[in-house]
């Protein structure tokens, strides 16, 4: 054989023995490459998940403990769960990695309800659970040489003021009140922000029928403002009744605590028109013993007028009785549909502390309580 034809020939077999190597690495990589999927499904609750405290039960102990079953991730995901405890003081969400837990803090005495739901690492929840119902009758106990006594109770216990119930005009809202990222503002939290602790002026129009925050006291007035705070968005897509999402930026501040006394009668913020005869502004679209929800369309939703949040006050023992009478166990409305209602200049309850947490929306939207030509006009 002559060089040049053999040295083509080596180059040939060579080029053949590289694309055979190349395709065998190919297939190499490709085989070892992982096969991923799309994590879209939730963690998957047993029967019957919720174990103790059992329904019904009434318990001596002011730190229950909460038991559930486990649930199980499809994709083997890390799960965490959250635990959902509304008693008569306030709601408690903890968020946890374990299917038990033990409050750090005591509890009151009172009716409550829990329920719980699971989360996997891609953010699938499930449904919150039916919720269990349990009582608390616990007494304070005493040991020598140290003798403890039961505290006194943190808000009134009795009222002689009179509520009165009007009917709802439109459906019932969609979600247990405890649940509901519309209604119970601790589910959606907020957080201390930077910003003018004054109020602030922003230019455009306004509503002159708008509900005035300085008549939250009487005689109206503004004695200042302690802190600014941003509240959580709310993230409806995530599980059965949402989740919080991040902090609303736009307005920079959506709750402030305003300066006042402890014991001080609040009153509800007034407006001109009536959502009811008989010159009824507000309705209570939410109340705990420590927090109030208002809405100023007769109507069981935030979503069509102003609403208003009310944070570390005393509500009224008779306002929330007549508020609880119209919500079953599982925290739905009573049917047909009636809340309390409220006129102006009548109080909701009494401040807590030296301040309230103030927060107010139109029609949804969270709007700056800071606001001088929107609910602070004339001051």
């Amino acid at each position: 054989m002559k060089p040049l034809p053999r040295l083509i020939a080596l180059f040939g077999l060579v080029l053949s023995l590289g694309v055979g190597f190349s395709v065998l690495l190919m297939l190499s990589v490709q085989a070892e490459a992982p096969i991923t999927s799309l994590d879209a499904s939730p963690p998957i609750f047993p029967d019957n998940p919720l174990l103790a405290p059992a329904p019904g039960v009434i318990l001596a102990d002011f730190r229950p403990g909460f038991d559930w079953a486990d649930a199980v991730d499809p994709e083997g995901s890390p799960i965490s769960y959250t635990l959902v405890i509304t008693g008569p003081v306030e709601t408690l969400v903890v968020t946890t990695t374990d299917s038990h837990f033990i409050p750090t803090t005591y509890l009151a005495n009172g009716f409550f309800s829990w329920t719980v739901r699971t989360i996997d690492a891609a953010g699938n929840a499930s449904v919150y659970q039916p919720p269990f119902t349990f009582t608390i009758q616990a007494t304070w106990r005493g040991y020598l040489p140290i003798v403890v006594k039961a505290p006194p109770p943190v808000c009134p216990i009795n009222s002689e003021a009179v509520y009165s119930l009007i009917p709802v005009d439109n459906p019932p809202a969609d979600h247990p009140d405890y649940l509901h990222g519309d209604l119970n503002l601790s589910l959606r939290d907020y957080n201390l922000t930077t910003g003018a602790a004054g109020l602030v002026d922003y230019s455009g129009s306004s509503d002159s029928g708008a509900p005035q925050l300085a008549s939250l006291f009487e005689p109206n007035n503004f004695l200042g403002i302690n802190a600014v705070y941003r509240v959580n968005s709310w993230n409806w897509a995530c599980g059965a009744h949402g989740c919080p999402g991040p902090a609303i930026t736009n307005p920079p501040v959506t709750l402030i605590s305003l300066r006042t006394s402890p014991g001080e009668p609040i009153y509800i913020p007034e407006r001109s028109a009536d959502i009811y005869g008989g010159g009824y502004k507000a309705l209570v679209l939410y109340a705990e013993e420590q927090r109030i929800t208002l809405g100023y369309v007769r109507q069981d939703t935030v979503a069509n007028g102003y609403a208003v949040h009310l944070e570390n006050i005393c509500v009224d023992p008779n306002l929330l009785a007549l508020y609880q009478s119209r919500v079953n166990a599982s925290g739905m409305r009573i049917v047909p549909v009636a809340l309390p209602a409220l006129r102006n200049n009548q109080a909701l309850g009494t401040a807590l502390s030296d301040e309230i947490g103030v927060a107010i929306r139109d029609r949804g939207a969270f709007m700056d309580p800071r606001s001088r030509k929107d609910w602070w006009r004339g001051y």
